[in-house]
């Protein structure tokens, strides 16, 4: 009897966790790039709100600016190849995406008994 790897990832617990914490490193990757700009708009707003008027907004990016971009869209990048490696593990082991194979194993994980 011939046995595929397909077919052993399919029974056994592994791929299910491995689609689950890549989805998981996905929303904390999006987490992590939206934390600076979010910080920074927030420190921008109760400066405002202290001083009741507009802070100064400098007219070019200086070196904080280009590193809070580049760290975001790395961020966002590591983001995407994240959620693309759940899909495609999903969708070789599955047939479906991610989100709906997480679903059906969830079912699948209640209904079965581990004595």
């Amino acid at each position: 009897m011939r046995f595929s790897l397909r077919q052993a990832l399919r029974d056994s617990h592994v791929s299910a966790v491995a689609i689950a914490v890549l989805l998981f490193w996905s929303f904390k990757w999006i987490i992590d790039g939206l934390w600076e700009p979010f910080s920074r708009l927030a420190k921008f707003l109760f400066a405002a709100v202290a001083i009741l008027d507009i802070p100064f907004i400098s007219p070019t990016l200086d070196a904080a600016d280009r590193d809070m971009f580049i760290n975001t869209c790395m961020y966002f990048s590591y983001a995407i190849s994240s959620v693309a490696a759940a899909w495609v593990l999903s969708r070789w082991v599955y047939g479906e995406g991610p989100v709906r194979s997480l679903s059906k194993y969830r079912g699948r994980l209640a209904r079965s008994t581990h004595v």
